[in-house]
């Protein structure tokens, strides 16, 4: 009995003890559990924050950078602005040299033609005055034919005169284009007096110079100097290109609204291609058998310049070896 006793305590004693430490495991893992899971989920949220944080420190940098790059940006476009202000002042100061450079050229060039002309036509008045100078020396003449002469070495130094003013104004720069003094002329009566300038040319190589005029006045619109360079060129280079022992006619002609000049010779005459680039800068011909009179190739290209600014016309006709016919018109009125 007291033997089962004792066994029942032990066995109650061995239960009330394994209980309680079954009750502290229990509490003690529960409570590790949980100190686990707490420290879990605190290592979760710490994480979170850590991300968070540095999500909004990379926020704040890609927004500090993005204020930085449109700053830079704005100030690429002011920059872009002034360069596109500057370029386009380059532009502007680049096509005004351009066209000042243009505007210089083709004023040289009018200055180098009214140069060219005026040289040239200087030429034929102090030929013809040395002519007539010459002519006084080795003939003798009679009075009449004396007063002819001297009358005409005043009126084409007259001419060289005022050649010789032009001259001036060009060099000086006061002159860069062909001017004309337009006035009412009787065209009969240029055509006469350079006729009559041009006879000691052509005694001398021994042409017979022929005028045909109409008996009435025809007045005409021009500038009589010009006029008498453009008929002293068609007369002197008929002369000039003709063989000795030939003919020379200078026909004025007239219809309703204009009047025609023509020179013909019985000469050489001229090519198809002589004729094509007659009237050209520079044009020269054969001068067999001329004596060798100079050419500057500029007579028949100041001669159309100036009859069409008279709002006239110039042509030839020419046949190798049958002669040339040199031809103008001007407007009546």
């Amino acid at each position: 009995m007291d033997s089962f006793l004792g066994i029942a305590i032990f066995v109650l004693l061995f239960l009330i003890f394994s209980g309680i430490i079954y009750l502290l495991i229990k509490k003690n893992f529960f409570s590790s559990g949980s100190s686990l899971f707490n420290n879990t989920k605190n290592d979760s949220s710490q994480d979170k924050l850590n991300k968070l944080r540095k999500l909004k420190n990379e926020n704040e940098e890609l927004n500090r950078e993005i204020a930085f790059l449109e700053e830079k940006n704005r100030r690429l476009k002011l920059k872009i602005k002034d360069l596109r202000a500057t370029i386009a002042e380059l532009e502007e100061q680049k096509y005004q040299l351009e066209h000042s450079e243009k505007t210089l050229k083709e004023l040289r060039v009018k200055k180098d033609e009214a140069l060219a002309i005026v040289a040239h036509d200087i030429k034929n008045p102090a030929s013809t005055i040395k002519n007539f100078v010459e002519l006084l020396e080795s003939y003798d003449l009679s009075m009449q034919e004396q007063k002819d002469v001297f009358a005409a070495l005043l009126e084409t130094s007259s001419r060289l005169v005022k050649l010789t003013n032009e001259f001036t104004q060009v060099v000086s720069e006061e002159y860069t284009t062909l001017k004309l003094n337009i006035g009412k002329h009787n065209i009969i009566n240029i055509v006469d007096s350079i006729a009559k300038t041009n006879k000691i040319k052509a005694k001398e190589k021994n042409i017979d110079l022929r005028l045909y005029q109409p008996e009435t006045e025809v007045i005409v619109d021009v500038d009589e100097d010009k006029m008498k360079e453009v008929v002293d060129n068609f007369i002197g280079n008929a002369i000039k290109f003709c063989p000795e022992n030939s003919r020379v006619d200078i026909t004025t002609k007239l219809d309703k609204s204009t009047v025609l000049v023509e020179v013909s010779d019985n000469g050489y005459g001229l090519t198809e291609n002589e004729i094509a680039i007659a009237f050209e800068k520079g044009s020269k011909f054969n001068r067999n058998n001329t004596k060798d009179e100079s050419s500057s190739g500029l007579g028949l290209w100041i001669a159309k310049k100036i009859v069409e600014e008279h709002n006239g016309r110039v042509w030839v006709k020419s046949k190798k070896g049958l002669g040339a016919t040199f031809s103008f018109t001007l407007p009546l009125k």
